[in-house]
């Protein structure tokens, strides 16, 4: 199941709150280096005691034991299960059963959320029910067998009634859910492939809710113009990001490597036309790596530099690196070469148009420009998209983890590519700060790491935001208790056992 649908019908050990305080879950308290069952070791790898809640229980009545979460451990850890989730097994060296119902983890190096594991990670398997069929050494039956569809027996607010793949599935709420029973009993998922065709099921009320997975910015736009008396709301999404280019292929173009350059060109855009001018203002303006969300934003906010639309500032850092506008409005440098960078694009139709306006900004500045969108083909090819010559617009989720730009994740010819940082933009300081941040358990200690690290981030100015794109949400007249979920890449529904009508 993916994310969303997990949220239904898999309990996790912890989850956040909206002002992003890790809460007990499955866990019967939220793990704290003050009581002891948080451990960092002299050399910085940690060790997490989980005591489990003694009421939780299957959906078939059978109680969730620290067995049931070291029985998904091996499973996910074994190269012939496709797990498509194991960003916390590949942290762990070893998972141990105390007793039922304590649970204790080693880790192989810091890990900020070692005392705070959500979804989507980490979840228990039903050992009782699933270990027999993986020691049966029927890999195939184990891996696609009915077990993990209409037969699911999860550990969530919701089970699985019925289930008609790429069509509806129904589902009905847990007494024995950890968390107490949900106020909604009966939820019913349809899967419509058409944005169109749910906004007209919304406006006929034959649907109460939908979500970004499934609709976007123009069916939000549509429902609101209709006059819907539902709920519309723009939650935070995915940001884009400039990543400017910093290894020659042979192909570079060579102004991107000069840091007046790239700040001149950021200082160029816009951001606010692109949240008013496409998203009626329903888009967020950003500027570095760190969610709106966190605590630590107010205090970096105020830190770091942020590359506000300045023409005057664009213009004279374009001179200071040589580059004079010409009559023509380009800029040319002594040998009259125009300034020219150009941008590997995204490809839907919002990312072609919020290109179009950086294109229009550096074209006010002197800059030359042109888009390129990547086309399906393209887009699987992390060579080609490593090797650009100027600028990538890309996007992906904002956390803290997903900073990819590190001297781990390059992408190179020895790793097939399959790094995520694809410009290659390596600090060494920033490498060893974000290590610390990713580690870090004191709240106030990561602030201060985060400011140090964004800070060195954007000075170099080679990995900057321009704005959050919006998630749509809507739902229907009277339904009380959807909340944009505080950590990125979760479930829009991680909540939903609280939901309910007001009448």
């Amino acid at each position: 199941m993916n994310r969303e649908f997990s949220a239904l019908t898999t309990a996790f050990l912890t989850y956040f709150d909206p002002r992003l305080q890790a809460q007990p879950y499955l866990a019967a308290e939220v793990p704290s280096v003050e009581k002891g069952s948080w451990v960092v070791l002299p050399d910085g790898r940690m060790e997490t005691t989980y005591k489990l809640k003694q009421n939780a229980t299957w959906q078939d009545g059978l109680p969730i034991t620290a067995s049931d979460f070291v029985f998904a451990y091996q499973v996910r850890r074994d190269p012939d299960y496709p797990a498509q989730v194991i960003n916390v097994e590949r942290l762990l060296s070893d998972v141990e059963a105390v007793d039922d119902y304590t649970l204790f983890l080693r880790w192989k190096e810091p890990y900020m959320y070692a005392g705070a594991i959500h979804l989507p990670d980490f979840s228990p398997m039903h050992r009782a029910v699933l270990e027999p069929l993986y020691s049966s050494g029927d890999r195939a039956s184990f891996i696609d067998g009915p077990q993990w569809r209409e037969q699911f027996i999860g550990s969530g607010p919701y089970r699985v009634e019925r289930w008609e793949p790429g069509i509806e599935m129904d589902l009905r709420s847990q007494p024995g859910f950890a968390l107490g029973e949900p106020k909604i009993s009966e939820v019913h998922l349809r899967f419509i492939p058409d944005a169109n065709a749910i906004v007209a099921n919304l406006l006929g009320h034959t649907v109460d809710v939908s979500y970004s997975i499934s609709i976007g910015f123009p069916q939000g736009q549509a429902l609101e113009q209709a006059g819907w008396n539902g709920k519309v709301e723009y939650w935070n999404g995915n940001p884009r990001i400039l990543e400017f280019q910093t290894r020659d292929w042979g192909n570079i173009e060579r102004p991107v490597l000069d840091p007046r350059v790239r700040k001149g060109a950021l200082y160029a855009i816009d951001r606010q036309a692109i949240v008013d001018g496409i998203y009626a203002g329903r888009a967020t303006i950003a500027y570095f790596w760190l969610s709106p969300l966190d605590p630590a934003f107010p205090s970096v906010d105020q830190a770091v530099t942020k590359y506000v639309f300045d023409p005057t500032r664009s213009s004279a850092l374009l001179d200071e690196a040589g580059w004079t506008k010409g009559s023509d409005g380009t800029r040319r440098d002594a040998t009259g070469q125009p300034l020219f960078i150009s941008i590997l694009n995204q490809p839907t139709t919002y990312d072609q148009q919020e290109g179009q306006v950086v294109v229009a900004d550096w074209k006010n500045a002197g800059i030359g420009s042109e888009l390129h969108p990547l086309s399906p083909q393209e887009i699987r090819d992390n060579e080609l998209r490593s090797k650009y010559p100027g600028a990538a617009y890309n996007r992906r989720a904002l956390t803290l983890e997903n900073m990819v730009w590190t001297s781990r994740q390059v992408a190179r010819p020895e790793n097939r590519w399959s790094g995520q940082n694809r410009n290659g933009y390596v600090n060494p300081s920033l490498d060893d700060l974000w290590l610390k941040v990713l580690g870090s358990v004191d709240p106030g200690e990561r602030q201060e790491l985060l400011i140090q690290a964004l800070r060195i981030m954007q000075d170099d100015a080679v990995v900057t935001l321009t704005h959050l794109q919006p998630d749509v949400i809507a739902y229907g007249e009277g339904l009380v208790g959807p909340l944009q979920p505080a950590l990125v890449g979760t479930s829009d529904m991680w909540n939903l056992w609280e939901w309910h009508w007001s009448s």
